[in-house]
């Protein structure tokens, strides 16, 4: 009885230092280096920017002549491979961010960049599901294919007539969003994509002038009014705090939100939570969401803060503001410790990644700038968030 006993004892010990072990690898954040750094201290970011250019590079397609003043589009979602949606989507938002989008291009070539990116959209549903390597579906490639259109100046060739089956009425907009995935929000909340796609190119499609107030109520009514986050999830009555999931499933929402010009539910409970889930060293991503270095995940927090501190109270604002400089103070350590070495952008094997991460950056300046009129992290030009011209990343 003995010896079974001791068995089962050390079984339960091998599996439970198993499952630590496996946590603690991809709970993993990246090395802790605030330690070595001067919270009041700019950073720049000249090694950087001065790598950007051979990486994007890479990812041209190699059966077109690149030529760096007059790019046309033509690249891929990873290194070396043919034209894809998402790599003509993606460069459109890097170059825009960096605020080079003209200067790299010409009135033609944008033209041209344009119809690439437009060939990708179905003419039957009016979807864009052609070339789509990156794994997402097509609700969020058409809104992402859709924004970066806008960003081009042009739009979709086919209007959205698909949206018409889904906003029309308020019992269609229940019946969309009950058939998202809420057990798994962050990927469940990519088919709010399909509001983001009408906003940013609402022509030719006969809906409802309240089609938005439609849709914001039905968001509204399923938020957790005591986090502000989307907690429909079947884990959701233990798992009551928000998690990294949950914010960033909650930002695919707020994006809307704040497109159509209203506040965000919550926002006084939102920051907290936000604030919360920064991690030691300074990042909000892990391992285990998609690497332990800067990513979209913090785009998503700083994004949200910025969007939800827009309409808190006096009082709030006056409470809080230190703790929202102090966690753009440690980001900005952490993204400079990990951007501003020679190789740093090795770590990106998809250029979908890097977006994210240049749209952070961007964020991070413009929210530190209201709040201490400074910028935080220095770079060539100022760098422009996609999200406060279209509706989608």
């Amino acid at each position: 009885m003995k010896k079974k006993l001791y068995i089962l004892t050390a079984i339960i010990v091998v599996i439970t230092a198993g499952f630590y072990a496996a946590a603690k690898y991809y709970l993993y954040s990246g090395p802790y280096v605030l330690d070595q750094c001067n919270p009041s201290e700019t950073h720049t970011l000249d090694v950087f920017y001065s790598e950007l250019d051979e990486y994007i590079k890479s990812f041209h397609d190699p059966n077109f002549k690149y030529n760096p003043e007059d790019i046309r589009g033509h690249f891929s979602i990873t290194p070396g491979g043919s034209t894809d949606l998402y790599g003509a989507c993606d460069m459109v938002y890097v170059f825009w961010i960096l605020d080079e989008l003209k200067e790299r291009t010409t009135k033609a070539g944008r033209a041209d960049w344009a119809n690439l990116i437009r060939s990708y959209q179905d003419p039957q549903t009016g979807r864009f599901d052609r070339g789509n390597l990156s794994g997402e579906s097509s609700t969020h490639a058409t809104a992402f294919a859709t924004a970066a259109l806008k960003l081009l100046g042009s739009s979709p060739k086919y209007p959205h007539t698909w949206a018409e089956d889904i906003f029309s009425t308020p019992e269609q907009v229940d019946t969309w969003l009950d058939s998202f995935s809420w057990d798994e929000v962050w990927t469940g909340s990519h088919e709010a994509g399909a509001a983001a796609a009408v906003i940013d190119a609402p022509g030719g499609i006969d809906l409802p002038d309240n089609w938005d107030e439609m849709v914001l109520t039905a968001f509204t009514r399923r938020v957790d009014p005591r986090t502000g986050f989307w907690k429909n999830g079947i884990l959701d009555p233990v798992l009551q705090e928000p998690t990294t999931v949950d914010l960033g499933g909650a930002a695919h929402f707020w994006w809307i939100y704040d497109h159509i010009g209203e506040p965000i539910p919550y926002p006084e409970k939102v920051i907290p939570g936000i604030l919360e889930l920064q991690r030691k060293t300074g990042l909000w991503g892990a391992r285990v969401f998609n690497g332990a270095f800067p990513q979209g995940i913090d785009f998503d927090a700083v994004n949200g803060i910025r969007i939800a501190w827009k309409s808190v109270s006096p009082k709030f604002r006056q409470e809080h503001r230190d703790d929202i400089v102090s966690a753009l103070d440690r980001y900005a350590c952490a993204a400079h410790y990990h951007l501003d070495h020679e190789g740093a952008l090795d770590k990106y094997h998809k250029m979908h990644k890097i977006v994210g991460t240049l749209n952070t950056i961007a964020e991070v300046n413009m929210l530190y700038r209201e709040l201490t009129g400074e910028d935080r992290l220095l770079t060539k030009k100022q760098w422009r968030s996609t999200l406060t011209t279209v509706c989608w990343q």
